[in-house]
């Protein structure tokens, strides 16, 4: 386990699906939270346990420690409903003392709910066991409307449009804080170069910067945010920066993934859109080469995750909290898929 890379900003790019200490946790997680989903109430609705799988993709074991889960969550699944589809919020939340570190920070299923305006992921303080500190929040695509069947996110067209809350436009966003839109499976079955399958439709942050002093990638120290393919210290046009304008307080992003060994389309538009009345031009886009199609990968049984995360690395293996000790909080307006 290579904690000591958590001292440069290259560990951030796996996300916060992943990090350099990433081999460790997945293998001794691969086979509890991916596994199916083993019974832990005899007053459970047995219709409630009959998932209707997504070819060989396992579901997740959204049913580790039902008490912990009602405790924090308030339900047995820690699931929300959003935009047609059932989220995870727990997704790196378990483990004694009943919260689990990753990526140099807490994450509380606290941190992420729903309301008339949308999906909501904060970065706050809260204490799930073992004291209070700053906490992020994330939300992983699980199953359908149904609440059975396993989300399919694969192959297709993403649209995911979301309102800053905390700060005035996204320019303004913490420096300490990011905003991450992906794909991502635990279990290192893609391709080498990508054996996550992940593909960052967004990482909107400045990882700590300025002061440029923290990143061993100075391509950081410009822009505020990101489209990204992993692995992302493979090739240099893995990672694209671009700016978010001053003043832009709601974006939509907008990936296009089609095929294995085949590129794939970003963009993000200054405002709410759906897939039906997009502008026709983004304010800001990108579509991968030919050099970057080994690390494009196949369909498995990838999710799809949200998240808002601390992201600085400059200052250890602990991720300081917000520079202005302030809540974060942004709200996701709408989530579309399409194959």
């Amino acid at each position: 386990m290579k904690k000591t890379l958590l001292l440069l900003i290259a560990s951030l790019f796996l996300s916060c699906g992943g990090s350099d200490d990433g081999e460790e946790r997945f293998a001794s997680q691969a086979e509890t939270i991916y596994a199916p989903a083993e019974r832990t109430n005899d007053d459970d609705d047995l219709e409630e346990d009959n998932v209707l799988s997504r070819g060989s993709c396992t579901p997740p074991n959204l049913k580790l420690d039902v008490n912990v889960n009602k405790k924090f969550c308030g339900t047995d699944d820690c699931l929300i409903q959003f935009s047609g589809y059932w989220w995870w919020t727990n997704y790196q939340y378990t483990g004694a003392p009943n919260w689990f570190w990753n990526q140099g920070q807490a994450w509380s299923p606290r941190n992420a709910f729903v309301d008339s305006e949308g999906l909501h992921l904060r970065v706050r303080k809260d204490d799930l066991g073992g004291g209070s500190d700053w906490m992020a929040s994330e939300v992983v695509a699980v199953f359908k409307s149904d609440k059975k069947t396993l989300a399919s996110t694969g192959y297709g067209t993403y649209l995911v449009s979301a309102r800053i809350k905390s700060a005035p436009s996204w320019d303004k966003l913490d420096k300490n804080v990011a905003f991450g839109l992906f794909t991502f499976h635990n279990d290192r079955s893609g391709p080498t170069q990508n054996p996550y399958r992940e593909i960052d439709l967004a990482e909107i942050s400045r990882w700590g910067t300025p002061p440029c002093t923290n990143v061993s990638d100075k391509r950081l120290c410009n822009g505020n945010a990101q489209f990204a393919v992993q692995e992302w210290d493979k090739l240099q046009a893995n990672v694209q920066r671009y700016t978010i304008g001053d003043g832009v307080k709601e974006i939509t992003l907008v990936m296009k993934w089609t095929a294995a060994k085949s590129p794939v389309s970003f963009a993000q538009y200054n405002g709410i859109y759906t897939l039906d009345n997009l502008p026709a031009s983004p304010n800001n886009s990108y579509t991968t080469t030919a050099a970057q199609n080994p690390f494009i990968p196949d369909d498995g049984c990838q999710l799809f995750h949200m998240n808002l995360w601390m992201g600085n690395y400059g200052q250890g293996d602990k991720h300081p909290g917000p520079s202005n000790n302030a809540d974060q909080e942004v709200v996701v307006t709408n989530f579309q898929y399409r194959p």
